[in-house]
C-alpha cells in the first residue's frame, strides 16, 4: 500500500511500482510446511492494478540447511493489444529447492553471523494466447514455457544474537536472475531476459513475524534488442506459524 500511493501527487514524472507481499507459512508437522503467498503490484505510475498473484504449496524441511517443495501460482496480468486492455491468468506449476547457510564478518573474537540463502525455482508456465475483438481480449489457447529462476538472497543482522536470530533490525542484499529454458518463443525469444537487484531493510518482531521495506531494480530484455529497466518499492510481510 505504501509503494502503491507513494509519489502520488507527481506520478505523471516518477515512474515508480508499488507492490504489496504477504508470505505466510504455516506447520503441518516438523518436517512438511504449507505455505500461502500474495502479492498485488501496481502499474509504474500507480494508477491501477497491473498484477495480482497466488503462490501457494508446500515443502518439506530436510535438515537445517535443505528444504525442497513444490506447488501452483496463479498470475492475473493487466495486457494491452490494440489499445484494448483487459486481465489474462497465467497458471504455473512449480518445483523449487533452497539451501541456506552462515556467512560470518570480522575476525576471530568480534565476527558478525549473517543468513545466505539460495533458492532455485522451476516454474511450468502455461501463458494465455490472446487476441483483441469487439473492444475485447479473448483467450484463443494456451503456450508451454519452462522459465529456471536462481535467487541469492542475504539478510544481515544488526543486533548480536547467541544462536537463533529471533528480534531485531536487519538489512537485506537480493539479486535473482530469470532463464528461459524452454519455449522461448512464446515469451521474448530470450534465453536470460530478466535480473531483479534489490536492497532493503526489516525487523523481525519475534521467530513468527518480519516485515520488510525495499526498493527492487528490475531489468528486463525486450523482445527486440534493448533492456527496460522498471524502479520498485515492496513492503512485505512474513508470518510462520
Amino acid at each position: 500500500m505504501v509503494g502503491m500511493i507513494a509519489g502520488y501527487n507527481s506520478r505523471s514524472q516518477i515512474a515508480l511500482s508499488g507492490w504489496a507481499t504477504t508470505n505466510n507459512q504455516f506447520s503441518i508437522s516438523r518436517k512438511v510446511v504449507y505455505q500461502l503467498e500474495a502479492s498485488f503490484r501496481s502499474d509504474p505510475q500507480r494508477q491501477y492494478l497491473q498484477t495480482f498473484l497466488l503462490r501457494t504449496g508446500a515443502f518439506v524441511q530436510l535438515n537445517s540447511q535443505w528444504s525442497v517443495g513444490g506447488g501452483y501460482c496463479l498470475t492475473d496480468n493487466r495486457r494491452t493489444i490494440s489499445g484494448t486492455t483487459g486481465y489474462a491468468a497465467e497458471h504455473q506449476a512449480l518445483e523449487q529447492a533452497w539451501y541456506i547457510h552462515p556467512v560470518y564478518f570480522g575476525t576471530e573474537g568480534h565476527r558478525h553471523k549473517t543468513f545466505m540463502r539460495h533458492r532455485l525455482r522451476l516454474e511450468n508456465r502455461w501463458l494465455p494466447n490472446l487476441v483483441e475483438g469487439n473492444d475485447d481480449l479473448k483467450k484463443t489457447g494456451t503456450s508451454f514455457s519452462n522459465r529456471l529462476r536462481y535467487q541469492l538472497r542475504e539478510q544481515i543482522p544488526l543486533v548480536s544474537f547467541v544462536n537463533d536470530f529471533n528480534k531485531g533490525t536487519y538489512v537485506l542484499l537480493q539479486n535473482e536472475f530469470f532463464f528461459n529454458v524452454s519455449g522461448r518463443q512464446y515469451v521474448n525469444g530470450k534465453w536470460f531476459d530478466q535480473n531483479r537487484s534489490l536492497v532493503g531493510a526489516g525487523y523481525r518482531f519475534n521467530r513468527h513475524i518480519d516485515l520488510e521495506l525495499s526498493y527492487m531494480l528490475r531489468l528486463i530484455k525486450d523482445a527486440a534488442a534493448g533492456w527496460s529497466h522498471e524502479n520498485l518499492v515492496q513492503v512485505t510481510a512474513f508470518s510462520r506459524l
